[in-house]
């Protein structure tokens, strides 16, 4: 196999990390105009959480459709539609969203446009230079990522603050079209086709999908749904930490645009932090599930310290930065997610199948959670109810982490019964049935 010149690999790396960490700016732009959003489109806090259940369901419904399309059409011309798709969305937000309803379709538009683009981006990935530089390709593109997201984060939130007076969310919606379509034009310059890739006698192939006559053994197996409740309540904490915005607003009555600042550093700029996570996992504790515990351990301390340390008449600036403590370690944790499929001693031939059931597992806590969030708020988030509501939503992040540690001490049980040799996955009986 002819491998990719330097120049060339470091160029398609730098241009999808580019697109990957600004594409779902506008899926997830609650993350950094929480506020922004509710005022200008005139929602309840349980609305925007529906809009969550809405658009995870569908993810839930399309994501092995998505697969097949992945496997099926080229990939750059995926990645191009993907993004362009997702730019255009963008750029016409002003002249049709203009309440709720507008919105849901926006969002439901945006997951329909994506359905195909995550396979076609690991087929990338792990093949720009061989299945020996995987690795070494997916760490240079999560770091170009993160940082593309905090900048396609922090240029939309100047937009909107310097032009977007009694606009809404506008101008921060167009700012990210213009971002994503800029990431278009680069995929588009940069990335080769699958046939001229072959020429060379590079084949893109994605990660291993699901397999249906695997799914049987799998879920039989422990592993699998000690995975499942570590991947969920690693996401949980990823994708719900932006009601940490809301309080800084709506309890100490902080700018909305230094929250969304804040915002975007607890959401975008603490993913610098994740190589600490693997660090801890195998170097300090040489166990993937020991830093889960510790790290679980730390987060519900400081969900459940907010609260009680913070409230009207605070100091904004010092519960600000406290509350990016809880995103950093939260990040730390999230990077190594799947490191701890290698203790949960789940089988190489099924791992494809059971980190697809995994990824599903994530979508359903994401069609529950946020509809809670919203109504704890909606009900008990006013000064009439001393701002309780909050209170709740932050003991139920500290709750998961809990969760999170118990699945640990399971994980960790599990690991020494498989190295004992009284736990094994006996692949036999698959093999029996073919």
């Amino acid at each position: 196999m002819q491998k990719q010149s330097i120049f060339r690999k470091y160029a398609v790396l730098a241009s999808l990390g580019y697109m990957g960490g600004t594409i779902y700016t506008t899926s997830y732009i609650r993350f950094a105009f929480y506020t922004q959003l509710i005022d200008s489109l005139h929602m309840t806090n349980v609305q925007l959480g529906l809009v969550s259940t809405i658009t995870n369901m569908i993810s839930f419904i399309i994501a092995i459709p998505g697969s097949y399309l992945a496997d099926k059409f080229e990939a750059k011309k995926v990645i191009v539609f993907s993004a362009g798709g997702i730019s255009l969305l963008a750029l016409l937000f002003p002249l049709y969203v203009h309440g709720y309803g507008s919105y849901i379709f926006f969002q439901c538009a945006n997951v329909l446009v994506m359905g195909a683009y995550w396979g076609c981006l690991m087929k990338y990935i792990n093949n720009l230079g061989g299945e020996d530089e995987a690795g070494n390709s997916f760490g240079t593109y999560y770091l170009i990522n993160g940082l593309a997201g905090a900048l396609g984060n922090f240029v939309p939130l100047w937009a909107n603050t310097r032009f977007g007076g009694g606009t809404g969310v506008n101008v921060a919606v167009v700012s990210m079209g213009i971002v994503t379509t800029i990431a278009t034009i680069l995929v588009l310059i940069f990335l080769e086709d699958e046939k001229k890739l072959a020429q060379r006698g590079i084949y893109l192939k994605g990660d291993e999908p699901i397999q249906i006559k695997h799914i049987g053994y799998v879920l039989k197996w422990p592993g699998t749904w000690m995975l499942i409740l570590a991947y969920t309540s690693t996401i949980v904490l990823y994708e719900n930490m932006s009601y940490i915005a809301p309080y800084l607003t709506n309890v100490l009555g902080m700018d909305e645009n230094l929250s969304s600042t804040l915002a975007i550093v607890r959401q975008y700029c603490t993913l610098i932090l994740a190589p600490l996570g693997g660090f801890m996992c195998d170097r300090v504790l040489k166990a993937t599930y020991k830093w889960y515990i510790m790290a679980f351990l730390i987060i519900a301390a400081l969900y459940a310290s907010i609260t009680f340390l913070f409230g009207p008449g605070s100091n904004m600036i010092l519960a600000g930065a406290y509350t990016v403590l809880p995103a950093a370690v939260s990040m730390a944790l999230y990077g190594v997610t799947y490191s701890i499929i290698r203790e949960c001693h789940i089988p190489a031939m099924f791992t494809g199948t059971a980190s697809g059931i995994t990824a599903l597992g994530g979508s359903i806590q994401g069609m529950i959670l946020p509809p809670i969030f919203g109504y704890c708020l909606d009900n008990f988030g006013d000064e009439a109810h001393a701002y309780v509501g909050y209170r709740y939503v932050f003991f139920i992040m500290a709750f998961v982490c809990l969760l999170g540690i118990l699945n640990a001490l399971w994980v960790g049980s599990h690991h020494k019964k498989c190295l004992a040799g009284q736990r094994n996955f006996d692949v036999s009986k698959f093999e029996k049935a073919q």
